[in-house]
């Protein structure tokens, strides 16, 4: 028998060994590929995937959960040594500043603590996955800045319950499983993120099936920004999107509503289990072209934020009323471009430093504060 034949012999045993009905040949190819798949959480649980460059993992340029993933992991292997700002929330908030650099240093002009920031901004970004971020950031300490606004009511109950197994952030939250088991009976045995991981690797390949095919190596170089000063939309196509809203979103924010506020206070509850402090923030919203039309949807969420806020003791702040924000700084509704990030940002930096202490934990005052309550 030649070499190749034996090989070819053993991987047909090989093959045949899976296609074994005997019990206990089954029991033990179980038992062989349990520990691989446990390591194989543990590869993204622990951070330890971070260890490998960012670009290799990107599935593309825009690709927010991997990026956010991959942080909050760096985090885990490399905790910071400064007080840290995370900041959370949809695509309005990944737009909503010019870079962590920039943040760090109006932070620091303002007379605030030299502190290091990640935006954790993300696309849709619902609760759940605002939480489970929370869960896995050191505590270091840490300030988990949440974006407030009417497209964070709008994830759907199953969007939301996703991320007890991973998707689309690869951050596992036994208090999130735990609690999505207890509200709606799921993911009782979903005890690991492998759906998730495994969801992450088809989709990766799909992405990059053309240089994997050709032997090269994949790799992409993450870009926060999606938006610029030139590819402003016009006022009447932003006219639009707010009749739109009016028609197709408002009723999705009134059935998800209920849901989304409950997944807040979860939110709120694990933050103070690990001694993370919080500051609720309303986001950037075109108050230009937007005007009134969505008050009747602020007037339903805010003040039960509020009264979260008030007995969470944790600030929520609304300074939007006091920039001078012009339709021309806005992408859309609600997603900043250059200009527009420079003032906000700045203003954002001076509130953090009001409500931070020089050691970056939130000082006992800040949340009853009445220029930290938004109106």
């Amino acid at each position: 028998m030649t070499p190749a034949q034996g090989r070819g012999g053993r991987a047909g045993s090989f093959a045949r060994g899976f296609r074994h009905k005997n019990p206990i040949v089954l029991i033990a190819a179980a038992a062989l590929l349990l520990p691989a798949l446990l390591a194989l959480e543990s590869f993204f649980t622990s951070g330890e995937w971070s260890d490998v460059a960012l670009k290799y993992w990107l599935r593309k340029s825009s690709d927010d959960y991997v990026y956010v993933s991959w942080t909050v992991g760096r985090t885990k292997q490399e905790p910071p040594d400064r007080p840290a700002f995370y900041l959370l929330g949809g695509s309005t908030a990944r737009e909503s500043i010019t870079s962590d650099e920039t943040l760090e240093g109006s932070i620091r002009r303002a007379d605030g603590p030299d502190a290091e920031v990640f935006n954790l901004g993300s696309m849709n970004q619902n609760f759940a996955q605002s939480l489970a971020v929370i869960d896995n950031i050191p505590d270091t300490p840490a300030t988990a800045v949440v974006g407030i606004n009417p497209g964070r009511f709008t994830p759907s109950r199953g969007d939301n319950q996703k991320q007890a197994e991973g998707r689309e952030l690869l951050l596992k939250s036994t208090f999130l499983r735990k609690y999505v088991n207890r509200e709606s009976g799921k993911y009782r045995y979903t005890y690991t993120i492998l759906p998730g991981i495994f969801s992450y690797f088809t989709s990766y390949v799909q992405q990059h099936e053309d240089e994997l095919l050709s032997g090269r190596i994949p790799t992409r170089t993450y870009g926060q920004h999606r938006y610029n000063l030139k590819g402003n939309h016009t006022v009447a196509q932003k006219e639009q999107m707010v009749q739109r809203w009016l028609k197709r979103r408002a009723p999705v924010f009134r059935k998800n509503l209920e849901y989304n506020m409950a997944m807040l206070e979860q939110l709120l509850r694990r933050a103070r289990q690990r001694g993370i402090d919080v500051v609720l923030l309303e986001l950037p919203w075109n108050r230009e072209i937007i005007g009134h039309s969505f008050d009747e949807a602020r007037a339903q969420y805010q003040p039960r934020v509020r009264e979260l806020a008030r007995e969470y003791g944790v600030p929520y702040v609304d300074f939007n009323d006091e920039l001078p924000l012009s339709n021309a700084y806005f992408h859309d509704l609600s997603h900043l471009v250059e200009p527009g990030r420079v003032i906000w940002e700045a203003r954002l930096a001076k509130e953090l430093a009001r409500l931070l202490g020089p050691n970056g934990t939130l000082a006992p005052s800040a949340a009853t504060s009445d220029s930290a309550v938004a109106s």
